[in-house]
């Protein structure tokens, strides 16, 4: 008589059905969130027609040496954002230039990226004119604003 056998891949187990819907459940909360970061990330603010808007920024001096804020709103307006007030901070000792976020769901972040400025922060505040200010500090020459010497 013949032996009945059973062939079966070796080294490959299927996987039971609490394993696929877990792998299932999690490949769609993936998806879903590179979907949301994107979705954030990229869409910009609309004006009141609906169109897309520049980032408006407000840009402040927190060092005293003049001149730099002014200066610096060319090289802002040449990245396609839009300098809504030029200014002092509150103060003239800022060590470090500060790119602080009015609005959520805006491009605040990827701007901090493109000048290279290390301290993001959001202090969100719905009444502001500008979707994130710009202060400027002592290492201000570190963004990359196209300083000339």
């Amino acid at each position: 008589m013949a032996r009945k056998t059973r062939s079966r891949k070796r080294g490959r187990k299927r996987a039971s059905v609490g394993q696929r819907i877990a792998v299932a459940l999690s490949t769609i909360a993936l998806v879903l969130c590179a979907a949301s970061i994107s979705f954030s990330v990229f869409v910009r603010k609309t004006g009141d027609d609906g169109r897309p808007r520049p980032l408006r920024v407000e840009l402040l001096n927190g060092t005293g040496v003049a001149g730099i804020a002014e200066s610096a709103r060319g090289a802002l307006a040449k990245l396609g954002v839009d300098v809504v007030s030029v200014g002092n901070a509150e103060r003239f000792d800022y060590s470090e230039s500060i790119l602080v976020a009015r609005e959520r769901g805006t491009d605040v972040r990827l701007l901090g990226e493109m000048i290279r400025c290390r301290h993001v922060a959001d202090q969100l505040d719905k009444a502001a004119a500008a979707d994130a200010s710009l202060i400027l500090g002592a290492d201000y020459r570190s963004l990359a604003l196209g300083w000339t010497e």
